[in-house]
Formats: C-alpha cells, sequence, structure tokens
C-alpha cells in the first residue's frame, strides 16, 4: 500500500506537487484521506509500520502549522483590536466601508469578520456654497425630515446660517453630512427671515444621500409647509472604517 505523500501525486511530477499538496493541506483533509486510506488498503498489502509512521510525522507537521498560524491570527487579531479601542475618542481621516472620504471622531470599535470596525460621527453642516443658485442674503433655517423603521416622523434642525448673497461665494447652499435613513427624506427651509413657517425645497429619494444643494430664492418656494409633531433625532452620519484604511490620526485635544 503506498503511502499518501505519494497517491496525491500526479504521474510525472512525484515529488514537488506531492511537497504543495500536503504543505497546502489542512487537518481536517489530511485526517479524511488518512482515514479513507486505511479503510479501502489491499488486506493483502497493509501499510507498513514505516509508512504509518511518516504519516503520524505529516500530521504533527500540519498540526503545529495549523497552531502556529492560528496564535499569529489571534495575536494580529489582538494588536489591531488594541490599536483600534486606543482611537476611541480621537479624530480619523481615512476611507469608509462604502467609499466615502471621512473625518470624524470614533465613537466605539466593534468585531465583524473577525477584524476590528471603527465607528464614526461627523455632524450634519450647512454651509454655503460657491455653486449658482437663487438664495439672497438673509438668515436661514434648515429642517430635514423622514419615516423611520416604526412608522414615526423624525427629523433635524440646522439654525441660523448667514448668507450675503454674493455671486460665487453663497448664492447656494449647501447641506452636508446628512444622516441615512431607509426612507426619502424631505428637505424645508424658512424664508430669509429665519424665522416662521418651514417651506419644502425638495426630497432626497435615496436616503443613503449624504448632501443636498439648497439654490432658491424665497419667491421660489413651494408652498408645502412643514405640519405635524417632529421626533427630534441625532444630526450625524455615521460611517463604519477598517483600521486600515485609517490615513490620519489626531489625539483627543489636539
Amino acid at each position: 500500500m503506498t503511502p499518501i505523500s505519494s497517491t496525491l501525486s500526479p504521474s510525472g511530477n512525484r515529488r514537488g506537487s506531492s511537497t504543495d499538496a500536503i504543505n497546502n493541506m489542512d487537518m481536517s483533509t489530511f485526517l479524511r484521506l488518512m482515514i479513507a486510506e486505511l479503510q479501502n488498503q489491499d488486506p493483502l498489502n497493509p501499510l507498513e509500520n514505516k509508512d504509518m509512521l511518516a504519516q503520524i510525522s505529516q500530521i504533527r507537521e500540519i498540526g503545529a502549522t495549523d497552531k502556529l498560524t492560528e496564535t499569529l491570527e489571534s495575536v494580529l487579531l489582538g494588536q489591531s483590536i488594541a490599536s483600534s479601542t486606543n482611537l476611541i475618542g480621537a479624530e480619523v481621516e481615512g476611507l469608509s466601508d462604502d467609499s466615502q472620504r471621512v473625518t470624524g471622531v470614533v465613537t466605539r470599535v466593534t468585531i465583524a469578520d473577525g477584524q476590528p470596525k471603527l465607528h464614526v460621527e461627523e455632524r450634519t453642516e450647512a454651509k454655503p456654497s460657491s455653486a449658482q443658485g437663487n438664495v439672497e442674503a438673509g438668515q436661514y433655517s434648515y429642517r430635514v425630515v423622514w419615516e423611520d423603521e416604526s412608522g414615526r416622523m423624525v427629523g433635524i434642525g440646522l439654525d441660523s446660517l448667514q448668507t450675503t448673497g454674493v455671486e460665487g461665494v453663497d448664492r447656494a447652499i449647501e447641506l452636508t453630512k446628512l444622516p441615512k435613513s431607509s426612507t426619502p427624506k424631505s428637505v424645508y427651509r424658512t424664508d430669509k427671515s429665519g424665522e416662521g413657517n418651514f417651506y419644502q425645497l425638495g426630497i432626497i429619494t435615496d436616503g443613503s444621500q449624504s448632501t443636498f444643494v439648497d439654490r432658491l430664492s424665497d419667491e421660489e418656494l413651494s408652498s408645502s409647509i412643514l405640519q405635524g409633531q417632529i421626533i427630534a433625532t441625532d444630526s450625524f452620519r455615521r460611517y463604519e472604517l477598517s483600521l486600515r484604511n485609517v490615513s490620519d490620526i489626531r489625539p483627543p485635544g489636539n
């Protein structure tokens, strides 16, 4: 009866292919092959003692390799977790798992698929934009509302943004880092007085979209007014980052 190392080797390339096959084999596969060989060996030509000892030696080598690999993986995971938890409270820059450029504070760390994930928050903002638009000089406030998973109307508020109405400077206003939602969002704005009713500017149909640009003058505002009870929610955009995708770190207080 020939040993396992020989039966794995293709004809004409016994040594090199056999070595590769053994080196790449995990413990469970090796044991299944060995048990199958013992069950199907020729009773008139059983496996010799020296062949059995050779295969036991191979089992030990494979077992040692598997244990070494598991140990190294555990050490690397432990180091990654320690490095990640040390970043809680720090501001990081990097590429999120959904391919967004992110600059924000690490709030917590979780483990997914055996790897640590940094959870980063960026606060939602309303800021002047140099894009073309008809927004006049004034003070503006915004409300962004949507329906959550429980069917409640929730929303965020962005108040008291002052503009000059100068072409190429702030004739438009950009809302950035909007929270993700599972349903469309409606965007509302006051007139240039910054007070009174909130008029609908538009609808963001994709709940994962992070930006909205307001280009409208007061005269162009819709007649649809925000009404009803709105439950305030956190005005943050939340991301997940892998540690390897972090490009810059600023410790707390810097």
